[in-house]
This record gives structure tokens, sequence and C-alpha cells, in this order.
């Protein structure tokens, strides 16, 4: 390869992908394949924050004597790994700006579900939970939870895939690789200014933050005895 410049160096990703080229097609192939790195992996922004959200609605809830936080967003992503990196976004951009114990994202696709009660199981393509002093909350380990399923959604965008936890590592290297770390795009926030309608708020402060269907059972903070922040299912 003496036409690439010394100091140009091929990653290790792409050098396989220029490698299976050649088999395929031949030298001529490979040619077309220095294009961009975007034309091949996609973004960078995408490879490492994620998409374009909207947000659905944003509950607040208050638990003896803490307040915790869920909002539900949309994305039409359909790699696992992105909506996952989506989510660990937006829990840090509402982190910034609200004051909460507890912090959890979810994500639905752009066909998922429109009533509220239905957005949990299936219909959560990928979920954060995120804690300054995990301590503090019932059955949480750790400042963070992230966990998605993986596959492209169904027409009705539910999930059906195989369901994925990420580690406190992989977790860490995700979010501080972000090179954009906006919020979801909210819908509602001219009507907020106008008339206070873009966010919702549990009446009474008696529900709990939704099921979700993902990993272990270690995010689970009990609702008096009746429900929990992430219920598993296996």
């Amino acid at each position: 390869m003496k036409f690439l410049p010394t100091s140009f160096r091929l990653s290790r990703k792409l050098l396989i992908i220029v490698a299976g080229v050649v088999v395929l097609t031949g030298a001529s192939g490979a040619a077309a394949i220095f294009v961009g790195r975007e034309a091949l992996l996609g973004p960078p922004s995408e490879q490492v924050s994620g998409v374009a959200c909207t947000t659905v609605t944003t509950v607040r809830l208050d638990r003896n004597g803490q307040h915790w936080l869920r909002k539900y967003v949309r994305s039409d992503a359909k790699d696992g790994e992105v909506r996952i990196k989506t989510a660990l976004r937006v829990a840090g951009a509402v982190s910034n700006h609200e004051a909460a114990d507890l912090y959890q994202v979810i994500l639905l696709d752009a066909a998922g579900p429109i009533n509220r009660a239905d957005m949990r199981g299936r219909a959560i393509g990928a979920e954060v939970l995120f804690a300054r002093d995990p301590s503090a909350i019932p059955g949480m380990n750790a400042p963070f939870v992230a966990r998605y399923t993986d596959g492209t959604p169904a027409e009705n965008g539910e999930f059906y895939g195989e369901r994925k936890e990420l580690s406190l590592d992989e977790i860490k290297t995700i979010v501080t690789g972000m090179e954009e770390r906006a919020d979801c795009v909210d819908p509602n926030a001219v009507a907020e200014e106008g008339g206070g309608h873009g966010e919702a708020k549990a009446e009474g402060g008696h529900e709990a933050p939704a099921e979700g269907e993902g990993g272990g059972d270690h995010a689970a903070a009990a609702e008096e005895g009746t429900q929990e922040v992430a219920k598993s299912e296996h």
C-alpha cells in the first residue's frame, strides 16, 4: 500500500473491512472503501453519543423524602448499542439540569406505544438508571445501571432480542468518550412556557418507576412492597 502516506494508519476494524472487500471483489473494490470513515461506520457522534431523540413525558415522584425522576423518550435507532448510548447521554443531560436522587431514562421506539401504561416490558428498547448516591436507593449498589434489548424492533415498536446489561467499565468508556451531550428534543417546550402542560407528575406520588425487562435485579427499589424500579424477567 505504497500510495498511502506513512502517517496514515487504518484502525483494526477498518483493516478487516478492507480485507473483506479485497477478498470478495478484488483490489478495485477495495479502492472504493476509501471514501471516509463515516460512510463505513456511521457518523462519529452516533458511534459514541447515540442519536437524536424526542421527549415523551417526564414523571417526578417523591419517595420517603427522595426525589425520583423518570423520563420517557423516543428514538428511531434500530441498533441496540446506539439506543443505550442515547439513553446514557440523556441521563447525563437530565442530571446536569435537574436535581434528583434517582434518574431513570426509558427509551422507546418511534413506533412504540402511545399510552404511558403500555410503555413497559417489551416496549423498552433501552433503560438507564443513575444515582449519585446509590447506597440511598434500595437494591442499587452502583451509580449506573444500563441495559438494552439487542436487535431491531418489530413493526409495533416492541423488542424481542437478547437483553444485555453493560458493565460499569463499559458505561464509563461510553460516557467519557461522548462528543455530544444534548438532551432529547421536547415538543412540549412551547406549551410548557405558555401553559405548563409539557411534563406530567404522578398524582399523589403513588406511581413507581416503570418496570423494565433486563439484566439482574440489583437496580430494584421497593415501592411499599408493591412495585420495583426495574423488575427483571428471564
